[in-house]
């Protein structure tokens, strides 16, 4: 989704791996290292509910859950 010709969302289906996750609007927070942060929020009690991956062209990514239930992506985008 673009607004004025920059990209603001995007739109996919589910992937195979998160079959069974119900429909839903998903929400990226970008941060300066998705491993370091994803690991941090293990340490405080927080659940790694799809293990940091690259998307090619864009950075790199994870799916986070934290200890009330709550869900957010994390991101860092590439500088290319």
């Amino acid at each position: 989704m673009k607004v004025a010709g920059d990209a603001i969302g995007g739109i996919m289906n589910i992937p195979p791996e998160a079959s069974g996750a119900p429909r839903h609007w998903g929400a990226y927070t970008t941060v300066g290292n998705v491993d370091q942060t994803a690991s941090s929020g293990e340490s405080l009690d927080g659940k790694i509910m799809m293990a940091p991956r690259d998307i090619p062209g864009v950075g790199r990514f994870t799916v986070i859950q934290d200890p009330l239930g709550a869900v957010v992506s994390l991101i860092t985008y590439s500088m290319e």
